[in-house]
């Protein structure tokens, strides 16, 4: 039975968070789909809230009606700084989290029915707050994208360019050459990975014309400009959206060099885009609904990987082949 209370005390607080950062939040968004549904969500937390605190008091134990403060205040941030859709993202996270947790709870022997029962209503309900943060997203298509082309240019221009100021710096002396070694590679990276965004989008793009124009044609629809428009506008909007977070990647391992001894600022970048790689998949992992820890670990390991495979060929040709630039 400890066991039970134990566990019940952490359903009641989970669910009186997820009450009071439904209601805070609701009070902060613009968007009415949303907020009049966590307004909703925040009474039907209070209810599932009550039902486990009427249980702790079955069991006689009166609960604190306390919510974790440092997770709601941390939600909020992460709110104002990821946008609309990864707070989606992160709220669905939560009630996946919550589904499974109260999944396993109900495989338990010995239930009492009447309990049994209001706990797979409370586990329904769960399922449903899920389906309204899917239909929230589905409103954020082209947020999504934007996400997406940001993100992956950052954390290619990371990884990219810290390999080459990796290689770099095993065969050139001056942390400043280093650093313009670094610039080349950034500006040719980013002119690469933008034509390569705009010609990938651009044939997505004229695939989505040709299907417009078959069912203006053949279905006989009413020609939506703005939309036709829109979809024009893609290919651009994407080479430009990667060209600027690539260069800013970029800047991430290159900016140490034009300050410090090359090894410092070698491992300075290391550190640093350790972290941003980090952050950077953490998001997409939100995004996509994935392990964020674990997304987010592999994608900094992978970038440390290929800076130290480039410092080690450059190491080779200065150790075997007396190759030093001065």
């Amino acid at each position: 039975m400890d066991s039970d209370v134990k566990q019940w005390s952490e359903f009641y607080r989970d669910e009186l968070t997820d009450m009071t950062f439904y209601s805070v939040l609701s009070r902060k968004i613009k968007d009415d789909y949303l907020r009049e549904n966590l307004a909703k969500l925040s009474s039907i937390e209070k209810e599932h809230s009550d039902f486990w605190r009427q249980n702790l008091e079955k069991a006689g134990v009166k609960p604190e009606p306390r919510y974790n403060k440092l997770k709601v205040s941390f939600l909020v941030f992460m709110r104002h700084f990821l946008g609309l859709f990864l707070t989606a993202r992160l709220l669905e996270h939560g009630e996946i989290s919550t589904v499974r947790v109260y999944s396993e709870y109900l495989k338990r022997p010995g239930l009492e029915e009447s309990f049994r029962r209001r706990l797979q209503e409370i586990l329904d309900e769960e399922i449903e707050h899920e389906e309204i943060f899917e239909k929230a997203m589905e409103k954020s298509s082209d947020t999504i994208e934007r996400n997406k082309d940001m993100i992956y240019g950052i954390s290619d221009g990371l990884v990219e360019v810290l390999a080459a100021l990796a290689g770099l710096t095993s065969i050139i002396v001056s942390n400043i050459d280093i650093a313009l070694g670094g610039l080349v590679v950034g500006i040719s990276g980013t002119a690469s990975m933008s034509i390569g965004a705009y010609l990938s989008k651009k044939s997505e793009t004229e695939y989505k014309l040709v299907e417009e124009e078959k069912k203006i044609l053949f279905r006989r629809q009413k020609v939506d400009h703005d939309y036709i428009k829109a979809i024009k506008g893609e290919s651009k909007t994407s080479a430009i959206y990667v060209g600027i977070s690539y260069i800013i990647g970029a800047a991430v391992p290159i900016i140490p060099f034009v300050f410090l001894q090359k090894y410092l600022a070698l491992a300075l970048s290391v550190a640093l885009v350790f972290l941003v790689q980090g952050f950077t998949n953490a998001v997409v992992a939100l995004s996509i609904n994935v392990g964020i820890f674990r997304m987010a670990i592999r994608a900094s390991l992978l970038a440390l990987l290929a800076a130290f495979i480039t410092f080690m060929v450059g190491f080779s040709f200065h150790y075997f082949l007396h190759i030093s630039i001065i």
